[in-house]
Formats: structure tokens, C-alpha cells, sequence
């Protein structure tokens, strides 16, 4: 019988293979991978010897549909990886998971490493609670535009994506938007020359601007994003039933209807009888 196996694979360090990683590996006929370069490579470490087919961001619209179709007439058991940690996550692989969902191919998760996790483990923050947004704009404006929406939801942790290029820059904006909060920029996690450094904004910005290698390496940031400040509600214009009277009366009721709807609205008799009076001597009723 068919069936997809979604194997994460390791983020760095390829130690963290599992055995249940490297079974779904074996017994499968066939590995969808986002990189077929990056997965051989794995898979020569373990000696495993598989037929592999490409599935990454711009090709699984066109390819998931084939290999559905492979898979139900011959039977294939397929693996699908992405390069680095599990697949679907800011990673390819969802189109052909929910391809197999709609053709009624079970559907086997094989979990293991995933960066997002990894870099919420080692940042103690509290993440009780937490939004992963994966990469975010690169246009200022936009980028200055999200990251004042993820701090309106009041979702206390947020974890980004950021390529080595732009790390600094998202720092320095992430620090004009929240210039008190915490962040901990985990680079090249579980690799050899794996790198973390926590602190404010400011500590961290001058921490990466101080190193020759911030241009090297993957970027997941952990950012304890401060309390959303509630605008002031405005205050509150009393109208009083004198008003609430005339403005009645002005579409059209009479001073008794419109006494009776002030009464509706919660006004006290009291009130509503002295305004009744108020209205007669000023008007002459």
C-alpha cells in the first residue's frame, strides 16, 4: 500500500539521525527531496542507496500530482526531506503532504530536528506561548509594518528566520520597534561552530556587529516580544437627557415619546422628568 513518510532530518549535526529516521529511510522506494545534492549526502553518510526525485518550493505544484499518481499505481512507500530540519516547516513539502491527504495515502510523520525548537530550548524565555513567522519582509516599510502586527497579538515570543546577509539589519529594526526587549540569535545551530547570543537588543546588535563571520551560517532568532501597549479609550461624551430630548424630538417624536425612549435607554425618571420640564420653559411647550 502507498504510503508518505515525512522524515525530518538533522539541522546541522548528523549524529541526530534517529533510528526511526533512518528505518523511514530504508523502507522506502522512493525520497522526495528539496535537494537531491544536500540528501545524497546524508544519505552516503549512513549508507543508504535510494532513488531520489527533486520536490522544493518551485517545482512540488508541478511534480506532487505525478507523484501521487507513481505512488498509488506501483505501491511506493516515499520519504520526503527537506535539507535541513522538517519538511513543510518554512521549508517545501506541504503541497505533496496534502496531495496525499486528498488521494487517501496515509500519511506517517517522522519527527526529529526542527530549528524553531531547537532555538526556543536554549533561549530561556517562557514560550508557553509563541508565533513562529519563518522569514519575514525585506522592504523596510513592510518589515517595520510586521513587526508591529506581531506585537499587537500579544503572543509573548516570536521566532523568525534570517539569512546571514540581513541578520543585522532585521536586529537593528526589531530594536527600533522594541528598543527594551530580550532576544537570544541562535546561528548554525548544532553545527561546529554553532553560535547564541542573548541580551538586549542592543548587546546582541553589537555582539554581530562586532563579528567577522555574521555573514556565515543560518539565522533563527527568539525575540521575547514586550506587552502590546492598549491605546487610551477615548472618553466617553455623557449626553444629557435634556440633549438626548431635543435630539429625539428633532427626528420627529414628541416630548413624551421621546421622554419614554430616554427612559428605554437607562436614563433615570428622575432626570428624564426635570429635562421634560427643562425643555417645556426653554421652547414654550
Amino acid at each position: 500500500m502507498a504510503k508518505l513518510y515525512v522524515v525530518a532530518t538533522p539541522i546541522g549535526n548528523l549524529n541526530d539521525l534517529t533510528p526511526r529516521m533512518r528505518q523511514a529511510l530504508e523502507e522506502c522506494d522512493l525520497v522526495a527531496a528539496e535537494d537531491t545534492r544536500v540528501t545524497m549526502k546524508l544519505m552516503n553518510r549512513f549508507e543508504l542507496h535510494k532513488p531520489m526525485i527533486s520536490c522544493h518550493r518551485h517545482n512540488e505544484d508541478a511534480k506532487s500530482g505525478g507523484i501521487v499518481e507513481k505512488m498509488l499505481a506501483e505501491d511506493l512507500t516515499v520519504a520526503l526531506t527537506c535539507d535541513a530540519g522538517t519538511p513543510g516547516i518554512s521549508d517545501p513539502g506541504h503541497v505533496l503532504v496534502a496531495a496525499c491527504w486528498e488521494a487517501g495515502i496515509p500519511v506517517v510523520p517522522v519527527s526529529g530536528p526542527s530549528a524553531v525548537a531547537t532555538a526556543l530550548s536554549a533561549a530561556g524565555f517562557d514560550a508557553r506561548e509563541f508565533a513562529f513567522y519563518g522569514f519575514l519582509p525585506r522592504e523596510k516599510g513592510a518589515l517595520r509594518e510586521k513587526l508591529q502586527a506581531i506585537g499587537e497579538t500579544g503572543v509573548p515570543v516570536a521566532v523568525l528566520y534570517e539569512s546571514p546577509h540581513r541578520v543585522v539589519k532585521l536586529v537593528g529594526e526589531i530594536e527600533a520597534v522594541w528598543p527594551e526587549c530580550r532576544l537570544c540569535v541562535c546561528c548554525d545551530l548544532t553545527k561546529k561552530y554553532e553560535l547564541m547570543l542573548r541580551g538586549s537588543c542592543n548587546q546582541v546588535l553589537t555582539a554581530l556587529s562586532e563579528n567577522p563571520n555574521v555573514e556565515k551560517g543560518e539565522y533563527c532568532l527568539v525575540v521575547e516580544v514586550p506587552p502590546c501597549e492598549k491605546a487610551a479609550a477615548p472618553e466617553r461624551t455623557e449626553v444629557t437627557p435634556e440633549m438626548f430630548l431635543l435630539s429625539r424630538m428633532m427626528e420627529g417624536e414628541e416630548l413624551d415619546q421621546a421622554g419614554d425612549a430616554a427612559l428605554e435607554a437607562g436614563y433615570p425618571r428622575n432626570g428624564v422628568k426635570r429635562a421634560k420640564i427643562a425643555v417645556k420653559r426653554r421652547f414654550d411647550l
